[in-house]
C-alpha cells in the first residue's frame, strides 16, 4: 500500500506560486502549520478563495504578503474582529485584490 502521510514540507511545496487555495471560515480548525510553510517557503502570488467566508487563515497569508487575489464573502476574526485587519489594510491599500462572492 502507497504511504499517504507526508511531510509539512512536502505538503506546503506541492502549492506553488501562483496557485488557487480553497479554505473555509473555521478559526479553530485553519491549517496554520501549513501556512506558516507556505509564507516560509515565499509562496506567492495566490489566489485564495473562501468558502462561507475567510477567517485568520486568510488574513494572516494576505498580511504576509502572499496573495494577490482573496475570493470571498468576507474576512473576518469571528467574535474577535469584525474585519481581518491585515485583509483590510491591504485592500484599502490596493496591495490585494478583492473579489465579492456573495
Amino acid at each position: 500500500m502507497r504511504e499517504k502521510l507526508t511531510t509539512l514540507e512536502q505538503a506546503a511545496a506541492a502549492v506553488k506560486t501562483g496557485a488557487r487555495l480553497v479554505m473555509s471560515a473555521n478559526i479553530q480548525r485553519a491549517p496554520m502549520a501549513l501556512l506558516r510553510q507556505l509564507v516560509r517557503q515565499g509562496t506567492n502570488q495566490l489566489r485564495v478563495i473562501g468558502v462561507v467566508g475567510g477567517d485568520l487563515n486568510i488574513d494572516f497569508l494576505v498580511g504576509a504578503g502572499a496573495v494577490s487575489v482573496v475570493d470571498t464573502c468576507s474576512v473576518t476574526m469571528g467574535e474577535f474582529a469584525r474585519t481581518g485587519p491585515n485583509f483590510e489594510r491591504y485592500v484599502l491599500g490596493n496591495r490585494v485584490r478583492s473579489l465579492d462572492n456573495t
